[in-house]
């Protein structure tokens, strides 16, 4: 895959994972909250800072650890590509 390529594919999977990620910490929040709605604005000065730091967190590594997958697997493909390239020289 060109670069070019690659990085619209990157962003678009960044982008969809990024929504669904947002869903999941939304449920999870629910859930963890006993029913109470996500922040909107975390900066929201009517917020706990508690619960602000806490949403903060979770979104955070949520999708932190979501952006290093999809640039391991992006990678992978990578590197896979290369060596099919250096076996068909």
């Amino acid at each position: 895959m060109s670069g070019k390529a690659q990085n619209v594919a990157a962003l678009a999977s960044t982008l969809g994972a990024t929504a669904v990620a947002k869903k999941a910490v939304d449920a999870t929040w629910k859930l963890g909250s006993r029913g109470k709605e996500p922040p909107t604005d975390p900066a929201d000065p009517d917020l706990e800072l508690r619960e602000a730091i806490l949403f903060a967190i979770i979104s955070g590594a949520a999708i932190s650890v979501i952006r290093l997958f999809i640039a391991r697997r992006f990678a992978v493909k990578e590197r896979r590509e290369e060596r099919v390239r250096r076996a068909t020289r």
